[in-house]
């Protein structure tokens, strides 16, 4: 069985030696910054060899490109205020 995991984003990607870590947030809805911002909590680590990064980052660049085409999303759109999907975590 295929477990399924949400993220509300990436919080940030590191590379050690042959090894890439991404770690997932999530938004914490009841929570602001002192500046109003919204809270996020990185809750996961998916950590993948090099080469299956660029796999994927292969596949989602195909994949934009394709709702680009579809006129999903417009080439260079940032999501919109609410929907943003790489934010700073908050520890």
């Amino acid at each position: 069985m295929i477990q399924d995991i949400y993220t509300d984003g990436v919080g940030n990607i590191h590379v050690t030696g042959n090894l890439v870590r991404f770690d997932l947030i999530t938004l914490q809805p009841n929570l602001q910054s002192e500046n109003g911002q919204p809270v996020y909590n990185m809750t996961q680590r998916i950590i993948m060899p090099l080469e299956a990064f660029l796999q994927a980052f292969q596949l989602q660049d195909k994949v934009v490109n394709q709702l680009i085409q579809n006129g999903i999303v417009k080439k260079g759109e940032v999501p919109a205020a609410g929907r943003q999907l790489v934010s700073e975590p908050q520890s």
